[in-house]
């Protein structure tokens, strides 16, 4: 929906439609305000109080309705109860008032009849069905009539719980009642009592209520060792295994026999913290000799934050995943720069366990190659950061540099790659027209060839210039810090849509975009001239 505002100027022609529209907007402004500011209910006045045995009145005051409505009593209205049939005795009854508007004032002057005004009168009303909770209405009142089906004393007194809806602050109400008990008009005491600590807040009217139970050490519930299953210190039973840390005194007799002096040596032997009393081995504990042996399942290594390092900071790991009958080999070395060979069985699983660390870390390499190289299906279960490039043929009959905008060549040739040849590496051509439909992407450099292909570059030193018929990436998606751009006819501000130009190789404001002709967004304004600026790539 689009908010508009009557707008006027001299000499124009205003008709019926104009005054309400005008009538339409400060209407609409204002209930959005009530309704996005204030809760639904009873913004002043409105009490409620018994006039006769089958009447009460409805004071003045104003109150809201859930669409912002403002529902506005100036006078005494008086509700009749005196129906039976509708209000037996004992039945309750609910108080509530609904927003309500009539066309009112009619007028004949200028020969044409018709409303002038509309008259906005909410509806009072008595019910004995609970009424909607959702602000449709607002509920004034609830009380239940006597067994002669009179109105009770004082209804003000008998408001409890959700029968009077005061207004607050959107998401918020002023309170009704604690834990379900009502404030008919008087102070509610709570009172202390045992552990339970009752602190008044007049200054920020609040109360804190706290406790002094649970800092008590003194076993206040006289808990018991059977309880809490230990073993009492007068003795018992120990089932299953006992662990002492310490030493251990024994005295007196078993059996007729004085173990005092058995104690004193149980207490030396178990006293040995080091060293190996009783000569165990490892093989005799299930545990690899220090000197090296196989292991057959996992290896885990831990706990967090430790470092597992295999082989020699400066090792050199010839063979690397080849080794005969093998086919998996992880290699982990301290060295910053190991020399490792190998072939296509090698795998390597890496689990970071610890905040802060990268899982793996790949520098780039000399020599052009790619830093990492992956055949088959790569699946990130996290974020992917970095723009996305596709490969294409330089088929411009020139050289293209990086940042250039190209577009798909309409005669071009495609060749396949990848598994089952499934990835298409199309022809493109420098892009030289205005928003032109066949745009696809920015230049990032020259490809680098795949482990399995030939290197048919020419100047590898150079990634930025890809010659006539040489493979290059193509930024197809995400953000690029160089794209060529043309300010000429319109400067470029942040966030402005981007199409290809008639300067070729260059980028330009979309003034009228067009499907299918947007490279992408700009990053980075150009009021003048041509430049180079980031961009956000999103072809559409």
């Amino acid at each position: 929906m689009t908010i508009k505002r009557l707008h006027y100027f001299d000499h124009q022609f205003l008709v019926e439609a104009d005054f309400t529209d005008e009538q339409k907007y400060h209407l609409d402004m204002r209930r959005r305000l009530n309704r996005l500011l204030h809760t639904f209910g009873i913004a002043e006045g409105l009490a409620v109080a018994k006039s006769a045995n089958k009447t009460v009145t409805v004071r003045p005051g104003m109150a809201i309705d859930r669409l912002g409505r403002e529902m506005i009593v100036e006078a005494d209205q008086v509700v009749d109860l005196s129906n039976a049939a509708q209000f037996p005795g004992s039945a309750t009854v609910f108080i509530t008032i609904t927003y309500q508007e009539q066309e009112t004032d009619p007028t004949t002057a200028t020969g044409v009849s018709g409303n002038t005004r509309y008259t906005e009168q909410p509806t009072i009303q008595a019910v004995t069905t609970a009424p909607p909770t959702d602000g449709t209405v607002v509920q004034l009142a609830r009380f239940t009539l006597d067994a002669s089906a009179n109105v009770p004393g004082n209804i003000n007194d008998l408001f409890d719980g959700g029968a009077r809806r005061t207004i607050g602050p959107r998401g918020e109400q002023g309170l009704a009642s604690v834990d379900g008990v009502s404030n008919p008009g008087g102070n509610v005491d709570l009172v202390s009592a045992n552990a339970l600590t009752i602190t008044p807040d007049d200054a920020n009217n609040r109360i804190t209520i706290g406790e002094t139970h649970s800092a008590r050490t003194d076993n206040p519930h006289a808990t018991t060792a059977a309880q809490v299953g230990a073993l009492p210190s007068g003795g018992g039973t120990v089932s299953g295994n006992l662990q002492v840390n310490g030493n251990i005194g024994v005295t007196g007799t078993v059996d007729g026999r004085d173990v005092s002096a058995d104690g004193a040596a149980l207490t030396a032997h178990v006293g040995v913290t080091n060293g190996n009393p009783h000569g165990t081995t490892a093989a005799q504990v299930g545990a690899m000799p220090a000197s090296g042996g196989t292991i057959i399942g996992s290896l885990r290594v831990g706990p967090n934050g430790s470092t597992a390092i295999l082989g020699n900071a400066g090792d050199a790991q010839n063979g690397f995943g080849m080794e005969a009958g093998k086919n998996q080999s992880v290699f982990i070395s301290s060295n910053a720069t190991p020399t490792v060979s190998g072939g296509p069985k090698t795998a390597m699983l890496i689990w970071p366990v610890s905040a802060g660390f990268q899982g793996l870390n790949i520098f780039a390499s000399t020599g052009g190659v790619d830093t990492l190289s992956v055949a088959g299906t790569a699946r990130f279960t996290g974020t992917k950061i970095g723009y996305v490039a596709d490969t294409f043929v330089n088929a411009s009959g020139g050289v293209l540099h990086t940042g250039d905008v190209v577009k798909l060549k309409a005669t071009g040739h495609i060749r396949f790659h990848g598994d089952d040849n499934r990835i298409p590496i199309p022809e493109v051509i420098m892009s030289d027209s205005e928003d032109d439909p066949l745009v696809i992407g920015i230049v990032a450099q020259e490809a680098t060839p795949a482990s399995d292909e030939p290197d048919r570059r020419t100047e590898p030193e150079d990634p930025t210039s890809i010659p006539e018929g040489g493979e290059l990436f193509v930024v197809t998606l995400g953000t690029f810090a160089h794209c060529r751009v043309d300010a000429t006819a319109a400067p470029i501000a942040v966030g402005d849509l981007l199409t290809s130009s008639g300067n070729p190789g260059h980028a330009r404001k979309a003034t009228n975009p067009k499907i299918g002709s947007i490279i992408g967004k700009a990053l980075e304004p150009l009021q003048e001239g041509t430049g180079y600026i980031a961009v956000f790539v999103n072809i559409q």
